[in-house]
């Protein structure tokens, strides 16, 4: 077996959902990057989006103290905001440098030292929020090197303003002095389709949390900004505005054979194939959240509800045979891409399973180190492949030969006549797939929510319909 080589003791999830690295240090743990050569993120995910470093962190039962974030712990990544919890105390030189997305950070009282180039081309940075009422005793005059603090606010707790003197504070364009407030604003797209938690008034910086909880059969399809997070943790820094968008499950075919008797409502989320019955009744509701193969007769006299699952029992004659598995396939970060092909198969189905990058971004191996795609697997037993992404070293410029917008409910795609244009949801689902007539083609979308475009084998777009 190969010698697996990694410069950390454990990993954990931080509360905003990426995975850290941790060593075990004297008094707690110190943040590191994972392998053995810092900046290189290859076999691992990059964090990217707002980051929260947390107080403490538990392995196998033992919890620690979050002491420090050691070099280079996240260099060159993606990161957009930070906020430090209270009780991490050092930052060491270029932990967080050259992250180019960064725009907001916050500062613990508990910091007591900040290394040379900490911050370092941070070219994006708009806002630093500092908690504490003094700076960090050991503070790097060179910690925001390169870093246009010109352009940047520095927010001080009130009456800590005379504290803060000589650099690298005296460089910021705009100090504000005192605990200033922001207001956020939730709302639901429909109330009867769901609820948002976590509207108020904050300090500005503070990180609030924003769930949002969809009635059934609904679901949360993403924020009005094109999030997909929730629960979300948002640094909230001016008032803020959201709204959850909530639709219905995606709605596919029905296949029946044969005799059949429909009382009421069938509702489908993906695919419900029935083979070879002789009778099939359904006296009240069917809901089908995934795809079902029945190969004998189903009576139904009251109300069949599959969520996901593999056996389906009808008091105590088992119905559907032979086994089935369970195929996922996920996206190693969101935002970068989906994975394509996820459903619910009979044992020894042979799949084919793909991986769509989004614009900025491109696919370069499956979790299990395959990288072909699209690829094709036998199904033995329950299956989940997550496809990894990194981005561009070039970002390639979007095709000027296609375009995207919407009118409501309906994306208008001008591209080639006869270019193949498909239309996926956020897991990866099929939604619509067409051959391109005129220009622009016209796709009308039974909902609302997040959808990924794909034209030819170009890179996906993503695009919130309301």
């Amino acid at each position: 077996m190969p010698l697996i080589v990694r410069a950390y003791d454990f990993s954990a999830v931080a509360p905003t959902g990426q995975t850290l690295y941790f060593n075990v240090i004297d008094g707690g743990v110190e943040v590191v990057y994972p392998g053995t050569a810092s900046s290189t993120w290859g076999g691992y995910t990059m964090p990217a989006g707002a980051l929260t470093i947390p107080a403490t962190v538990s392995n196998g039962g033992t919890s620690y103290a979050v002491m420090r974030v050691a070099t280079k712990a996240f260099y060159f990544t993606d990161i957009t905001s930070l906020t430090i919890e209270q009780g991490v105390t050092e930052l060491a030189i270029n932990s967080f440098g050259s992250c180019a997305m960064l725009t907001q950070i916050t500062l613990p009282a508990s910091l007591t030292s900040v290394g040379s180039s900490a911050f370092a081309h941070a070219t994006a940075l708009t806002d630093v929020y500092m908690q504490g009422t003094v700076p960090p005793a050991s503070m790097n005059v060179y910690a925001f090197q390169s870093t246009p603090l010109a352009n940047c606010t520095l927010h001080l707790p009130a009456g800590s303003l005379a504290n803060y003197v000589g650099a690298p504070w005296s460089s910021f364009g705009n100090i504000v002095a005192g605990n200033s407030t922001a207001t956020l604003t939730l709302a639901a797209s429909d109330p009867l389709r769901g609820s948002v938690t976590g509207a108020g008034t904050y300090t500005t910086g503070t990180a609030v949390t924003l769930t949002a909880t969809p009635v059934a059969p609904f679901r949360f399809a993403c924020w009005n900004d094109g999030d997909t997070l929730n629960p979300r943790i948002l640094n909230l820094v001016q008032d803020t505005a959201l709204t959850a968008i909530f639709q219905l499950p995606v709605r596919d075919t029905l296949v029946l054979r044969d005799t059949v008797t429909l009382r009421d409502t069938v509702r489908l989320r993906d695919t419900m194939v029935v083979f070879h019955v002789d009778t099939l009744l359904l006296h009240d509701t069917a809901y089908v959240h995934d795809i079902v193969y029945v190969h004998d007769t189903l009576t139904l006299r009251d109300t069949l509800y599959l969520h996901g699952t593999d056996t389906l029992y009808r008091t105590d004659t088992v119905l559907l045979q032979p086994t089935f598995y369970r195929l996922q396939v996920l996206s190693d970060q969101p935002g970068a891409g989906v994975g394509i092909g996820s459903a619910l198969l009979p044992a020894g189905t042979e799949a084919e399973v793909g991986a769509l990058p989004m614009e900025g971004f491109q696919f370069y191996a499956w979790d299990d180190g395959s990288t072909d795609n699209p690829r094709r697997i036998t199904l033995t037993g329950p299956t989940t492949l997550t496809a990894r992404f990194s981005q561009q070293a070039v970002h390639t410029p979007s095709d000027p030969d296609w375009s995207l917008t919407h009118q409501g409910r309906t994306l208008l795609v001008s591209c080639q006549p006869g270019s193949l244009v498909r239309v996926y949801d956020l897991e990866g689902r099929l939604v619509s797939t067409l051959s391109a007539l005129a220009s622009p083609t016209r796709i009308r979308l039974e909902t609302a929510g997040a959808y990924i475009v794909q034209v030819g084998d170009q890179a996906g777009r993503k695009i919130v319909i309301h």
